[in-house]
């Protein structure tokens, strides 16, 4: 995987795969976009980049098995998804949405090993950007809804929510630029990539970054999905608790182990914090606030593990749980008779598969992303990008992550940029050494 021994790829390669990422970024992070451009727009921008990596002779031929054992693995998960998993509703478009979900993952791997600046260029100030147009279009449209009154501002809860008749609507709410439940819970993911933008510049750029992470929690409270809000309070907690201990100890708690120490204490306030949602709820509903008392009172349903607005999901876990334990080790792959929740995609993945075949999938996503954490362990945000990890597999484990391709374009080109980045420094750091000597 030594970049630096490729010749370049022609301009022409490298412009198709960097625009086809450029073009899919502002199809898939703005909702208008999105809704006036089709899904065949967010499949031809995966086809650009397959052309554009054909036209790749140098890396093709050092690196072609690796890129055809990727398509395979993009064109198999999705049918273990659909027979082992019931996911998807109809067949091609989930298979469509698939290959779109895994297209970032295997962009950034990519690109990471051909070590080209030229594929990156604009990619993460694009997201960036685009990612904050969607935060305000929402944050001012679910506060426009709210000052109606009732329950009427839930609007990013209405995109989760594609039913018969309601296809007029859901256009409306997406030209209007609102983030549905993927967006949602992409923020969440993605709040430790914010502090990571905040700890690397200085000035008006890290005000900035703090600027919009505020922003990012607004959206998420406003969304009104609990496990969001409460994924939300716990890395928002966990980075406070970080950052004052790192204060306390005059920086020489590193990052790493002040975020470890910052997450201790979530395990004490775990015992109280049904008391304190519950008071919130109570405080909220004597102030009139009815609607932020509707999200409390969810919130505190889903910590006891009770009905919340959407289904009773403890109900749902327990189902995929009883299917696990009844075969754990290949699940129900070879019986017709599936016990899955539909709600967790870990808790499915270890019912309809069993441990090999979860470590199966796992593989072949590792495959498909070989080389992108390259230099993680050399990264001094790698404690940050841990917690963004954590937050998938909550995400992960309490919903469902596989329809959310958001979630995979921010955690993947994050990871990336983050990881280039620092490549980056060090390769300037070196040349900089270099000249010195001579």
């Amino acid at each position: 995987m030594n970049a630096q021994s490729l010749s370049k790829a022609s301009p022409l390669s490298a412009g198709l795969v960097r625009y086809s990422m450029l073009i899919y970024i502002l199809w898939l992070v703005l909702p208008a976009v999105q809704t006036t451009g089709g899904a065949l727009t967010g499949a031809a921008a995966v086809a650009v980049f397959v052309l554009g990596v054909a036209l790749d002779t140098p890396f093709l031929r050092r690196h072609w098995r690796w890129f055809v054992l990727a398509g395979a693995c993009a064109a198999l998960v999705p049918l273990a998804l659909r027979f082992f998993l019931q996911r998807g509703g109809v067949f091609w478009g989930f298979y469509a949405q698939q290959g779109m979900f895994w297209y970032p993952l295997i962009y950034c791997a990519y690109a990471r090993m051909r070590g080209d600046a030229r594929l990156w260029r604009w990619a993460g100030w694009v997201l960036l950007g685009a990612m904050a147009l969607t935060t305000l279009t929402t944050i001012g449209w679910l506060i426009e809804g709210m000052l109606r009154g009732g329950r009427v501002y839930a609007y990013s809860r209405s995109l989760g929510y594609a039913g018969e008749g309601r296809e007029a609507y859901l256009e409306e709410l997406m030209l209007r630029n609102i983030g549905g439940s993927d967006f949602i819970y992409a923020t969440v993911v993605a709040l430790p990539l914010t502090l990571i933008g905040a700890g690397r510049t200085r000035g008006w750029a890290r005000i900035g970054f703090l600027v919009f992470f505020v922003c990012q929690l607004a959206v998420i409270l406003l969304s009104q999905y609990t496990y969001a809000m409460l994924f939300a309070a716990a890395i928002t907690a966990v980075e406070l608790l970080a950052l004052l201990i790192r204060r306390l100890s005059r920086e020489k708690c590193g990052l790493g182990r002040s975020l470890l120490l910052g997450a201790a204490p979530l395990v004490l306030a775990a015992v109280f914090i049904q008391p304190l949602v519950s008071l919130a709820a109570s405080l909220c509903a004597q102030l009139g606030l009815t609607n932020f008392a509707f999200s409390f009172e969810q919130l505190l349903l889903a910590l006891r593990g009770e009905t919340v607005d959407e289904a009773a999901r403890l109900g749902y876990y327990l189902t995929a749980l009883d299917g696990f334990t009844a075969s754990p080790l290949v699940g129900s792959m070879f019986s017709s008779s599936k016990s899955l929740s539909l709600h967790s995609e870990i808790l499915d993945l270890l019912s309809g598969m069993g441990v090999l075949g979860t470590a199966v999938l796992g593989g072949m996503a590792a495959l498909m992303g070989r080389g992108l954490l390259r230099g993680v362990r050399q990264c001094p945000y790698r404690a940050q990008l841990c917690l963004s990890a954590v937050a998938l597999f909550f995400c992960a484990l309490l919903g469902t992550v596989f329809y959310s391709r958001e979630i995979a374009l921010v955690l993947s080109l994050g990871a990336a940029a983050v990881l280039e980045a620092r490549d980056g420094e060090s390769r300037r750091a070196m040349d900089g050494e270099n000249l010195v000597n001579k």
